[in-house]
């Protein structure tokens, strides 16, 4: 698993919501969450080169140590990870491209709009991760690690609410999953259940607030004119 990252220098450190300090994950669902050039896919991009899968997909093995940081030229950062298997992929840039299997879509042609790829992207990964970990049997310190940007984007509201909800509530229970993503419902269902202990890093101040202030006045406007 992946414990913390920790940038020293370039641009990252002048970035307010990352700076200098220790940002920690735990063994579960850890959220990056804040506005656009909020530091999200720099956090995860740090995390990927570290380990070996900048490229996306799996880490090349379990070292007997943590690799010294490929990191380019821009930045410097210090990664702890224990070595264990890790995925990366940029859901975003690559929201149409599988790193499991490359002809999945051409064999899934019924999957039409972005959307409906980028599920069907998200269903062959969890199928393809649950049957490589016999995962029940791992103990919390040994678990695989998900490093996924943006893996909501492209779909729809009430898709949202299930894939946080009932899918990333149940990888998490199994793999440490680290996930950048715009959407509102990790700061929902946080707030909505007392025993989750997902960690939100918030990369601007009071975002998370502002976001949740627009949502309560898009509500109030759906009441007020249905």
């Amino acid at each position: 698993m992946i414990a913390s990252v920790k940038f020293t220098s370039g641009y990252p450190v002048r970035l307010r919501g990352i700076g200098t300090r220790r940002i920690e994950f735990n063994p579960r669902l850890n959220v990056l969450f804040g506005p656009n050039g909020s530091g999200k896919t720099t956090i995860l991009t740090a995390l990927a080169r570290a380990v070996g899968c900048g490229a996306g997909g799996w880490s090349p093995g379990a070292p007997a140590a943590p690799p010294a940081q490929p990191a380019p030229a821009d930045y410097d950062a210090a990664v702890d990870w224990d070595g264990r298997p890790v995925f990366y992929q940029d859901c975003y840039a690559d929201s149409e491209h599988s790193f499991i299997a490359g002809d999945y879509l051409e064999t899934h042609a019924h999957l039409r709009s972005s959307g409906e790829k980028r599920i069907g992207l998200v269903n062959e990964l969890i199928d393809a991760i649950e049957e490589r970990f016999l995962s029940y049997a791992l103990p919390r310190d040994v678990r695989p690690t998900l490093l996924l940007d943006e893996v909501d984007n492209h779909i729809g509201i009430a898709a949202q609410s299930i894939f946080w909800e009932e899918i990333v509530s149940r990888l998490c229970k199994k793999y440490q999953l680290i996930v950048s993503t715009h959407s509102i419902f990790p700061l929902l269902l946080q707030r909505d259940n007392a025993l989750r202990h997902d960690t939100i890093v918030m990369l601007e101040p009071h975002y998370g607030e502002i976001c949740l202030a627009q949502l309560g006045e898009a509500i109030d406007y759906f009441n007020r004119h249905r």
